[in-house]
């Protein structure tokens, strides 16, 4: 990945008011700010104001899956309870040959809950043999199997303290040749008008790609290619904030498995008042899904509904929750289909995701008129991509979901205290451990 002095040297007409500023540095200085870039792409600096424009996308409600749903809320019939028990065996099976792997997003930090540590290693101390997010999902999966690969995702700014934490701990007891890591790229933050921004005189102001960015990070540590030398067939995919997730669970990859899916969202039922997205389809164009790619170097061939996730930003005020899923960032995808959306990718050399924009408030440096500016109104456009993004390739023949219990599978860690805390979690962690 070029970074930002290559960048500049590549596309001589862009940012001019960022070259002043450079030119008026001595080198050292410069080197500082280049070295600040080092996990930075630049390219949607090239195509700001085009991604910034709207293109065609409508929403709706997900239709009827038949088969392709399984609702393991309450007692089954004898026909539930026989799919369960296929799908049971059947991922059973699989976790026990190697042919699943798990991927666990660990790129946050611990900020909102008041520490400058990795969110995934923030101790939470649930009790013996669950001191963290992380030693709780190791731990999951080693339940599970001895032949699982874990995949981290990290990002610059947890990589280093997740991978001491994980050798200080011996890898929670996990064979440490089986974990891999990968870390996401960053995107620098632009003002409205598209000129990058400086965090500081010295450091160019970036933040994650998002969620969706795993991909690319995998590609980049050459981590398809070695789940493919290794057989495996399913790669499940959960967020580290989340102590009740059922990571690697043999229904969830076997269900997978049993109905042929490219992809599987485990879900909850909607709670009212709560702000959480919902499982729908789009009706999408190319040009929304992949808009840096031009239809006459290749053709998406993108399904007439895509199945997604809606955001809670998108919905209508008047959109109705009665029998809608909520999505938690717990996600089954084959290993060929993610293969085809890479192949795609190393093709063009481009992402085939949409390129979504945040505007945050915070603290930049001016470097045009050399003052620190705190900004009240949100003036910093982030970019990212999500990770349903990658979902829209997919027919919703190939599309399935399973609804369980939120009591059961869902009490994120995203606040210090109230809901969503340390201590809603942990009081939810050991209702679990209590239930099983």
């Amino acid at each position: 990945m070029p970074g930002l002095e290559e960048f500049l040297k590549k596309n001589p007409e862009v940012q001019p008011s960022l070259r002043t500023y450079l030119q008026s540095l001595s080198a050292e200085d410069r080197c500082t700010v280049f070295k600040s870039a080092q996990n930075v792409c630049f390219e949607p600096a090239l195509h700001f104001a085009q991604l910034t424009s709207s293109s065609p996308m409508t929403i709706k409600p997900l239709p009827d899956l038949g088969g392709r749903v399984l609702n393991i809320c309450g007692y089954p019939d004898k026909g539930q309870q026989s799919v369960q028990d296929e799908a049971f065996n059947l991922g059973k099976k699989l976790l026990e040959e190697g042919k699943v792997a798990a991927l666990i997003m660990a790129g946050g930090q611990a900020t909102r809950l008041g520490a400058s540590v990795p969110k995934g290693v923030f101790p939470i101390n649930f009790g013996e043999r669950a001191g963290c997010l992380l030693e709780i999902l190791i731990r999951r999966v080693h339940s599970k199997g001895h032949n699982i690969p874990i995949i981290i995702l990290l990002s610059p700014a947890t990589e280093q303290a997740t991978k001491d934490h994980l050798r200080e701990k011996s890898y929670f007891g996990y064979p440490n040749e089986l974990i891999f890591y990968c870390t996401q790229d960053h995107y620098p933050a632009f003002s409205a008008d598209g000129k990058i921004l400086l965090a500081k005189p010295l450091e160019v102001f970036s933040a994650p790609n998002g969620n969706a960015g795993f991909l690319r990070a995998m590609m980049n540590a050459k981590l398809l290619k070695t789940l493919s030398a290794r057989g495996v067939e399913f790669l499940h995919i959960v967020g580290v904030d989340n102590p009740l997730i059922p990571l690697c669970d043999e229904l969830t990859v076997g269900f997978a498995k049993l109905r042929s899916l490219d992809i599987l969202n485990r879900v909850i039922p909607c709670q009212s008042g709560k702000k959480e997205g919902i499982i729908g389809v789009r009706s999408i164009t190319q040009e929304w899904q992949a808009p840096l790619v031009p239809r006459d170097l290749l053709d998406l061939q993108l399904p007439d509904q895509a199945p997604s996730v809606l955001e809670y930003s998108e919905l209508p005020s008047d959109y109705s929750y009665a029998s809608q899923y909520a999505n938690i960032m717990n996600h089954v995808l084959s290993l060929a289909y993610l293969e085809r959306v890479a192949g795609y990718m190393e093709k063009l050399d481009v992402e085939v995701v949409p390129y979504h924009i945040a505007i945050k408030s915070g603290s930049i440096y001016d470097y045009e008129n050399k003052t620190n500016i705190t900004l009240s109104t949100p003036s910093v456009y982030k970019v990212e991509h999500f990770i349903f993004d990658i979902f829209h390739f997919c027919p919703l023949e190939r599309f399935g979901i399973i609804i369980s219990d939120r009591a059961t599978d869902f009490s994120p860690i995203k606040n210090a205290a109230g809901e969503d805390s340390v201590e809603s979690a942990r009081q939810a962690y050991h209702s679990s451990v209590k239930a099983v």
